[in-house]
This record gives structure tokens, sequence and C-alpha cells, in this order.
């Protein structure tokens, strides 16, 4: 299973680099209703298009994730930082009962960057926007 293989990725990375505080999931959504249409979210920022983003963050199911309050709230934190800096960039966070390796620190999350029908262009664009509003959050400065 690709969850397992990238846990062992992961670890390895937080064995190696103590320091890290933020694990991603990258990702981009299948957006597709019964129509089999495909979906591109986008919203404008700046007269031009992109991607919609949406942060999935786990729930506790039985112990299997026991900080994940910590998560949910870096998510709303970040999906905060992007909406006050580009309005309309997000999705609302979807919060479930799936982890997604989101156990491994308490800075885990899933990040869809729009979805298949979605251009390149689009994707890169909410990318950048995302990555500074998480530069700002974590107390970056940004020129």
């Amino acid at each position: 299973n690709i969850y397992e293989r990238s846990n062992e990725t992961v670890r390895a990375y937080l064995e190696q680099y103590p320091s890290i505080k933020v694990v991603l999931d990258v990702h981009r959504d299948a957006i597709e209703p019964a129509s089999g249409q495909r979906v591109s979210a986008v919203a404008e920022i700046d007269g031009q298009t992109a991607a919609q983003v949406m942060i999935i963050c786990g729930a506790d199911n039985g112990g299997n994730l026991p900080n994940f309050r910590q998560n949910l709230a870096f998510a709303a934190a970040w999906e905060n930082a992007m909406e006050s800096r580009y309005p309309g960039l997000t999705r609302p966070v979807l919060f479930d009962y799936r982890y997604y390796n989101q156990d491994l620190t308490t800075g885990s999350l899933l990040i869809e960057i729009g979805g298949h029908a979605n251009t390149v262009t689009e994707a890169i664009r909410a990318g950048q926007y995302a990555a500074e509003a998480l530069a700002v959050l974590l107390g970056g400065h940004l020129d």
C-alpha cells in the first residue's frame, strides 16, 4: 500500500531531520459528479485563475491519531492564512476518519491542489499561494 511505503519514508526523514515540523501529502482531487464530467475548482485572484485548495485533516479513530487536535488547529490556521491573503482560494477543510500518516507529527496534513480538470498553470499558481500563506503562518516574511 502506498501509505505504508510513504510512512517508512517520512519516518526516515523525521529521524534524520528531527527539526521537521510540517509534513505535507500533496495531491490533486478527483472532482467528478455522477455525470462523469470533470470539474475544475478555481478561484480568481488578481485577475488570474488559480486552482482551489482543500486541506484534509484526519480525526481520531480508536486511538490511531491521538494528536489530531493539533493537526486540526494547524489546518484551520493555514486555511485562515490562505483565505485572508487570497479570498476564495480554499475549499472547506475536510475533517474525517482517515489519517494518511497524520499520526507522524502534529503538523501533518494532506492538501489537494485543485483537481484533475485544472490546468498545470492553475495548480502551480495555487501551490505558490498556499506556500506563501504557510510561510507567513510559520513566521516567515515575504517581500
